[in-house]
Formats: structure tokens, sequence, C-alpha cells
């Protein structure tokens, strides 16, 4: 079994050829879903067949329900915190031609999650072998979540997006099993250790140079997701690369969701690392040749019918 703490947003899309620049004014074309990390990433499983319980706040009001109505619809086990004062956390998310994407979120009532919620649904964390959190609701509450997984000896998973939180988020490193930052986001975990990389530097540093940097982190398990360049795998250990399959790319939103989501599933399944991250990596792959976040995450079936595995 697989809990995920985290954040649900509604995405509101807007796709252009080219992004505007600053005072420019484009056209483009609209288009709203769910979302959020939390939420992308426990679907991600859920999509996957993993037993997956997700936890998370929103508010009193039309996206709310929209969630709960739409959890229900897919069977997605869900414990929500509704927050009688605040609206349900949104993302403002601008698509170009070539798929990538520039994200504005307000968290709005992920930031009330409480820990007392977290604990009200304690005994979950006594079931489950994996606990999935990310750095878009409330830091107590997340921190909370590791903690009660650490108790009951479940593999703690922090996905330390986003990348302005880290700064403050020493504990959740400290709890962490594994950590998965993409680029920026390990370029802002580096800076506290003494190291100025850019997220544009990081890309271009070879697998060596970036299991290295990795260690720096003291966490057992590093995982760096790259894009298009795949994931490199660091342990105290080893190291390993792993590419993506050839796809074509059409929406890049919610890929490292999906990554996150799918590595969680199958280290619950009980997959060995490695051969969590190459299903993880095939997964996110195929997420990218399909418009959406959490309603555009594959099935097992459709992953192994495109990637034969």
């Amino acid at each position: 079994m697989l809990v995920v703490v985290g954040s649900y947003n509604q995405d509101l899309v807007w796709r252009t050829p080219q992004f505007p620049k600053a005072g420019e004014t484009r056209t483009g074309f609209f288009s709203q879903g769910p979302g959020g990390k939390g939420f992308n990433q426990a679907m991600a499983a859920h999509r996957l067949k993993c037993p997956t319980t997700f936890i998370a706040a929103i508010g009193d009001d039309v996206l709310g329900n929209n969630a709960q109505r739409l959890a229900a619809s897919e069977s997605l086990q869900c414990h929500w915190q509704i927050c009688k004062n605040s609206a349900t956390g949104n993302a403002a998310i601008w698509l170009d031609d070539s798929g990538q994407n520039q994200i504005l979120v307000d968290l709005a009532a992920n930031r009330l999650l409480t820990t007392e919620h977290i604990d009200l649904h304690s005994a979950q964390f006594s079931q489950a072998r994996v606990a999935l959190v990310q750095q878009e609701a409330n830091t107590q509450a997340s921190l909370r979540a590791l903690e009660l997984a650490r108790e009951n000896g479940t593999i703690c998973i922090l996905n330390p997006a986003p990348a302005l939180a880290l700064a403050n988020n020493a504990e959740l490193l400290c709890l962490a099993d594994i950590i998965t930052p993409n680029e920026s986001e390990l370029s802002v975990l580096l800076q506290s250790h003494g190291e100025a990389y850019s997220a544009q530097d990081i890309a271009l540093l070879s697998g060596q140079q970036l299991h290295v940097l990795a260690r720096k982190l003291h966490c057992a398990t590093v995982i760096i997701t790259l894009g298009a360049r795949g994931i490199l795998l660091s342990t105290f250990a080893e190291f390993h690369e792993i590419s993506p399959p050839s796809v074509t790319v059409r929406d890049t939103t919610g890929a490292g969701d999906c990554f996150n989501g799918a590595l969680a599933s199958e280290l619950a399944n009980g997959a060995n690392m490695l051969d969590a991250c190459a299903f993880a990596v095939k997964a996110s792959a195929l997420k990218v040749e399909t418009a959406g976040a959490a309603l555009a995450m594959p099935s097992r079936e459709q992953i192994r019918t495109r990637f034969g595995c």
C-alpha cells in the first residue's frame, strides 16, 4: 500500500505556440482539469493498480466539490480536510508548441493541511509500505506524515518540489529515505552545501559528476530527474543512468509527478530500486504523449503495450 500526502490544485491551462515576452500579448487556447503534485502522483500510482490513499486539504467551494466527485469516480481513496475559509488550490499553466510548461500556483487550502488531520489518519501509515510527500502542502503536515511513516518502518520518499520551498525544509530531508529532485531543485539543495550550480549547469554534467554532487546531500538514495535525458539514480555504493524511450512530446505537465507516483507504486509492490526507476521512466515518457495532468496518467496496460514491458 502507498500513502500520498500532498496537494490538490485545479489546473488552468493556456496553450500558445510561443511563450509571451514581458509586456507582450499572445492568443492561445484555454482548458482546465485536476492537478496538484500530490493528486497527480496519487493518480499515477492508482492507475498502476497500486492500493493508494491520498491525504490533502481542499476548500469548501465548487472546485473542492469537483475534486471529491472526481476521486470517487476514479475509486481513489481520499481523506479530505475541508477548509471552510479557503479556496481550493489552483495553478496557471502555460504550454508552448514544444510541450514545455511554465507554472504559477496558488496553494490556497494546501497551506492549511494540519498535523491533526494527518494524525486522524495515522492508521494508514501503519499499513503502508511507502509514503510519498512533496512541498506543495503545509510543511508541518508533510513532516508529521514522514514521522509517522518512519515510526512504522515505511519507506519515505520526498519529492522536494517546488524548489523555492527547499531552504526551510531541512527536517523533511532528514526524514527521507529517497529524494527525487529535478535540476532546479537539486540546484537549490546544493546551495545549502556550498555548491553553486544552476539548473542549466546541472543539465550538462556527466553521470559521474552528478553522482558526486548527489552524495553531498547525505540521503541514502537520490534520484535526479533530468527531463528528456531520463534520470540518474545515486546510492552510497553506485550510480545508474536510465534514458527514456523515444516519444512524441505533447505536454510535459505532470511528467515528474508521473515518475514519482510510478516509482512509489513499484516500490510499494516490492520491486527493487533499479527496476522501479526503469519502469517509472517509461511511465513518465508515455505521459508526455498525452495532454493534461492527473487524468493523463497512463495505466500499466498502456505502458506494456507501448513499450513492451
